[in-house]
């Protein structure tokens, strides 16, 4: 009898249902934290790429880049929903040599 008296059981059986839980919880944090850090490297990739098309430009005066790409989470575990991002790329291209050569035949 004096064993059925003791609580030691019931912290067993709570730990034994929350600590999955909590460790489903910790590993869907750690995938979204990994997603972020894809968009943000996508997001420096396409700033890398516009950069390095304005400095080889040598079109029109002016033109406007765009770009656009998916980033998408892949579905798993406690996560059922689709979680995606967009990102857009928008710039503008500017010839700088008839820049100058414009600023030349003003006289300034």
């Amino acid at each position: 009898m004096r064993i059925l008296r003791t609580k030691r059981g019931s912290q067993m059986v709570e730990a034994a249902v929350s600590l999955p839980i909590i460790i489903l919880a910790g590993m869907l944090l750690i995938r979204l934290f990994v997603f972020y850090l894809e968009i943000l490297t996508t997001g420096i990739e396409n700033h890398k790429a516009v950069m390095e098309q304005q400095d080889s430009y040598r079109g029109a005066f002016i033109r406007t880049y765009r770009d656009e790409e998916d980033i998408s989470l892949l579905r798993g575990g406690l996560l059922r929903m689709d979680v995606r991002k967009r990102l857009e790329t928008k710039a503008y291209m500017i010839n700088e040599d008839i820049l100058v050569r414009s600023g030349e035949i003003l006289g300034e």
